[in-house]
């Protein structure tokens, strides 16, 4: 466990500022030029005015925090996916899976920094996004059950993590080359994902009467 995942939550009010701060100023770093050289935890301190000691009450070192960033990014992912809801209840699991891509375009187009750094975050914070992607999958999971009958799938958690990742690899790429999550990379991320699904769900599956 990382210092960080204890220390956090105990942060007082100026600890809590500076944290932002230190998350805010590596995205920031992540994003600029950076000389081809890996960022280092001093970089992200003084460039954001936060004293050494202050920045290393609240982190180890720049692996630590940048697994809070990447946790802060899925964690605050949950949080909107909880929270949208489709105008009307979808009457097939397909249509829940295009509305779920469609508004997930919608909260990175919100995030579109932190969408670009994820790439170094996955590969500098691996066990803390796994975390977050397990939470995540829970998540979608409860989504799915909340207007859907779901069968019993083994693994079926899993089996929406690896449809997350289908999404995510799409819409990076999207980024990466158009600088944003354009509409056919939304039709090809829900085309994919469906494609998925269909691989373990039946083509039909009984609605709930109460899924709102």
């Amino acid at each position: 466990m990382h210092r960080s995942e204890d220390r956090i939550p105990k942060l007082r009010t100026r600890g809590r500022a500076n944290r932002r701060k230190l998350l805010r100023e590596a995205e920031r770093l992540l994003l600029a030029e950076h000389h081809g050289e890996p960022l280092r935890f001093s970089d992200v301190f003084e460039s954001a005015g936060v004293s050494r000691g202050s920045a290393y009450r609240i982190y180890i070192g720049i692996d630590d925090l940048m697994q809070d960033l990447a946790t802060e990014w899925i964690t605050n992912a949950v949080t909107f996916l909880n929270e949208v809801r489709p105008d009307q209840p979808p009457q097939t699991w397909q249509e829940l899976s295009d509305f779920i891509i469609e508004k997930g375009r919608d909260y990175w187009a919100e995030t579109a920094e932190t969408l670009r750094v994820m790439p170094r975050l996955r590969s500098n914070a691996p066990e803390t996004h796994k975390t977050a992607l397990r939470e995540f999958s829970r998540c979608l999971a409860a989504v799915f059950d909340r207007f859907f009958a779901i069968p019993e799938i083994e693994n079926w958690t899993g089996k929406l993590s690896f449809y997350l990742q289908l999404c995510d690899v799409v819409f990076s790429d999207s980024v990466r080359i158009n600088d944003r999550v354009t509409d056919e990379r939304v039709a090809e991320a829900q085309a994919i994902c469906k494609t998925y699904l269909a691989f373990h769900l039946p083509d039909r599956v009984p609605t709930r009467q109460s899924g709102r």
